[in-house]
């Protein structure tokens, strides 16, 4: 990864774009058992899965990891013209209050990206990531890369994280939580896109806990262009719901409209329906 992104460093962008779409057709043939997966997602959120719609979803993975292992080559100016994000101003105004935000998001494009970007503009950004299915090493890998504009990556397994993300958000910063998976298998059972599954519980507790509004936005290659289209929904307030349970709802029915807006986009290769 590390060659890679060195030898993209002299690559220009049309060569990536081949790069990409070539390795991800490549992944596509040999993908087994998470083509499966792929093509159970779409069924569950289009009705569907043509074998050209599966092909897609690992081609724009491709696409997008490829930005990603650009990022330390990147400058803000650059980082700044292929991001276009809507309701960016939710962000700011919310930190306004003190409160701290809590950014939700999925595996939807280039989530990775929409936090790099922030954190590059100045927001206090805080995100979580996994260490025990990619290993220690690779999340040292992917601190660094989500660090180069200032970002902080924390550990999501660390027993001191709940109360490391309460000060944080006491201290008024952004935290950044993926809802989409529970990685951690500690969640609890919704319904996701009319199917059980296990959906992260924390995020609506965090929020009710400290006050701080949920933010559910996402981030995703455009169709028409080169670039990127982001979407930040208005924020969900705590004090306008009447328990855990209904906030988390709404915080799934925006999760699941971001999702459909990209559905070539959602890179959840791990089965998440029982």
């Amino acid at each position: 990864m590390l060659f890679t992104t060195q030898f993209l460093r002299f690559t220009p962008d049309w060569f990536r774009e081949f790069l990409a779409r070539a390795s991800g057709t490549l992944w596509f043939y040999f993908a087994g058992e998470r083509k499966k997966v792929i093509r159970e997602n779409l069924i569950t959120v289009l009705g569907k899965a043509e074998e050209k719609d599966v092909k897609k979803v690992f081609i724009n993975f491709m696409r997008v990891y490829g930005d990603i292992l650009n990022v330390p080559n990147m400058s803000k100016a650059y980082m700044n013209s292929m991001i276009k994000l809507e309701g960016e101003h939710f962000i700011g105004e919310e930190l306004d209050r003190g409160k701290g935000a809590i950014i939700v998001s999925c595996h939807v494009g280039g989530m990775e990206l929409a936090g790099i970007y922030l954190a590059g503009l100045g927001f206090p950004l805080y995100s979580v990531a996994e260490t025990k299915g990619p290993g220690v090493d690779f999340f040292k890998f992917y601190k660094h890369y989500r660090g180069h504009f200032g970002s902080k990556l924390l550990p999501l397994e660390s027993r001191k994280l709940p109360f490391r993300l309460i000060k944080l958000l006491k201290d008024n910063k952004m935290i950044v939580l993926i809802g989409d998976r529970d990685i951690l298998n500690s969640g609890v059972e919704c319904e996701f896109f009319g199917r059980k599954a296990s959906i992260p519980k924390g995020i609506a507790f965090l929020s009710r806990k400290t006050g701080a509004p949920i933010l559910v936005g996402l981030l995703a290659l455009d169709p028409n262009s080169p670039r990127y289209l982001g979407k930040v929904f208005k924020p969900v307030y705590p004090e306008d719901f009447g328990s855990t349970n209904e906030m988390r709802k709404e915080v799934i029915r925006l999760l699941e409209e971001g999702i459909r807006m990209y559905p070539f986009q959602w890179f959840v290769f791990q089965r998440i329906w029982k």
